[in-house]
């Protein structure tokens, strides 16, 4: 997947502008997180024969103008109003060593998470260093907006170029990897409970 250049982000800022249609989008394919993986017996127990993950693919295209990354994801999964919990996009990036990305890294190897919420505004920024070990993560300059049309969600998430401490490093020239995960808050999915691309995919941001 590249990130192409662009003169001016502010075209990109919105996922419904016409400029993203300039950009080629990749599909990748999810999967339901496997239910060995959830932290507790009792989430094991509780949906072991409900289905859960429903987003199948998720179209991602990204663009970059040297200081600014803003990329944008869109997915089927819109839940309706009033749903107990909240319809969700999660963007991971490495930051250093070579972290799993089905084990949510490791301390040594932690992934830096951007993660948008249908009912909260903004993105927060969280640090995973393992299977249900995520907390707060770095300060970074980041944001989002979304669109919804009809059952197709349609986000894009921005954060500044750069690295720093545990920010995963996004430059110009360079490449990195990059996941997803997507949960459709009106099956009750959350935490643990969601769809996730189970490996990374290339990342390269044009010079």
């Amino acid at each position: 997947m590249r990130s192409s250049h662009v003169k001016n982000i502010e075209e990109y800022l919105n996922p419904a502008l016409a400029s993203w249609r300039k950009i080629p989008a990749k599909a990748l394919d999810l999967i339901p997180t496997p239910l060995g993986m959830q932290p507790t017996e009792y989430i094991q127990k509780s949906w072991e024969a409900r289905p859960y993950g429903k987003a199948k693919t998720v179209h991602v295209a990204s663009v970059h103008d040297g200081r600014t990354w803003a990329m944008r994801a869109s997915w089927a999964g819109v839940s309706p109003a009033g749903t107990d919990f909240p319809d969700a996009l999660a963007v991971a990036l490495p930051v250093r060593g070579k972290p799993a990305l089905v084990l949510m890294g490791a301390p040594d190897a932690p992934i830096h998470f951007l993660r948008w919420a249908a009912n909260k505004e903004g993105v927060r920024s969280l640090l995973a260093t393992g299977i249900g070990q995520s907390g707060p993560g770095p300060e970074i300059k980041c944001n989002a907006q979304a669109h919804a049309d009809g059952d197709i969600w349609s986000v894009v998430i921005t954060r500044a170029l750069g690295s720093g401490k545990d920010v995963a490093p996004l430059l110009a020239g360079k490449k990195t990897g990059i996941g997803f995960a997507v949960w459709h808050g009106g099956n009750d999915e959350r935490a643990g409970i969601k769809a996730f691309s189970i490996d990374w995919a290339e990342l390269v941001l044009e010079a």
